[in-house]
């Protein structure tokens, strides 16, 4: 398999994919009506929006950009003509990690890949009503994403935290804050990657999935974060879908700091036993879990704060980036925030309002 070592990438370029559902505008339930916005999109934008898994959800892949303002005013300008489109046919954009009201008028997408994915994963694949943020690094080189991509292992739970937003699910609330995380987790080639020393090493890995049919391309792994040879990125994909720009620039302000602290700081490796239970922390519980360190348990707060300052420290972001980012590590995750609208109005509806791009 074509699995590239290469070289004269875009060093800590970004880019991200967002996942979008499209909702009836007044009962917010899910309409099938992925087609419509792409046929009546305005022609510039159509090569960045994508199909997913089903055909009541729509995928932003945003150019690529050096500043995460600049990004962030792109996603606003497309999904603002998007909408406008939408409202044409009383429909709306939506995102979170995943559908909250009961899953009903749920279609697959009309797409070989997905169809073989359906018989391949049976149940496992029912009620996918999950959306996801991915962030893209760019890196000069296979060998320096490969080092961010090994030290970025142990913060990924930090970044579920910060984007928990699926706390319910199929009308149900799960008490799992990105349940979304544990949908994806059931799935064989998902969840926390392992370590890897070399670019042979991935590479065999990958050419013996693929001698073996597992898989058919580097798409087929869905790692947490995974290296991306085709666009010469580290791809992280840990994030539940966020709606909230603020939010986001954060998680891509940190997640951009990680990649450059990586070619500074040793490689600290820790147990998978570890890894998985700081994962669990930040799944069930978002900004107010813990995490396994090296000096002993820390809240998951302190982590995200310890990180920030280290990037502050380190000239990778300015003095406003910082209190930017400090602004948002304080605020409650999206998951609480879920939890509080439906505590105060017993209503999944208006849990599923908090997402409507307006």
């Amino acid at each position: 398999m074509n699995f590239e070592n290469f070289k004269d990438g875009n060093h800590f370029s970004i880019g991200v994919e967002l996942e979008l559902r499209i909702l009836n505008r007044f009962s917010l339930t899910l309409e099938n009506e992925y087609d419509y916005i792409v046929e009546n999109i305005d022609e510039k934008y159509k090569k960045n929006l994508a199909c997913e898994f089903l055909n009541s959800m729509i995928e932003i892949n945003t150019p690529i950009f050096r500043y995460e303002k600049d990004l962030l005013e792109y996603l606003k300008q497309i999904i603002g003509k998007m909408d406008k489109i939408a409202k044409k046919k009383s429909l709306c954009l939506q995102t979170s990690g995943s559908y909250a009201q009961e899953n009903t008028n749920v279609k697959v997408n009309t797409n070989k890949r997905y169809e073989e994915l359906f018989e391949e994963h049976q149940i496992l694949l029912q009620n996918f009503s999950i959306c996801g943020t991915h962030v893209h690094i760019g890196f000069e080189d296979f060998d320096k994403a490969l080092k961010a991509y090994n030290y970025s292992i142990y913060y990924l739970p930090l970044f579920v935290a910060l984007s928990a937003s699926s706390v319910f699910f199929n009308n149900i609330n799960s008490g799992i804050h990105s349940y979304r995380t544990k949908i994806f987790d059931r799935l064989p080639k998902a969840s926390i990657p392992d370590y890897f020393d070399s670019f042979e090493d991935m590479k065999n890995l990958y050419d013996t999935l693929y001698d073996s049919k597992v898989i058919t391309s580097g798409k087929d792994i869905w790692w947490d974060v995974r290296i991306q040879p085709k666009f010469k990125t580290v791809e992280f994909r840990v994030c539940d879908a966020v709606h909230d720009f603020d939010r986001l620039e954060t998680i891509i302000s940190l997640l951009k700091g990680i990649c450059q602290l990586s070619q500074i700081k040793p490689l600290e490796k820790y147990p998978m036993q570890i890894l998985k239970q700081n994962m669990w922390s930040a799944t069930r519980y978002s900004m107010d879990g813990s995490m396994i360190t090296k000096d002993g348990l820390k809240p998951i707060r302190e982590g995200l704060n310890d990180l920030n300052k280290q990037l502050l420290e380190n000239n990778f972001i300015s003095k406003e980036g910082f209190e930017k980012n400090t602004n948002i590590i304080q605020k409650q995750s999206i998951s609480q925030e879920m939890l509080n609208v439906y505590e105060r109005t017993n209503n999944l509806k208006e849990v599923e309002r908090l997402g409507v791009f307006e």
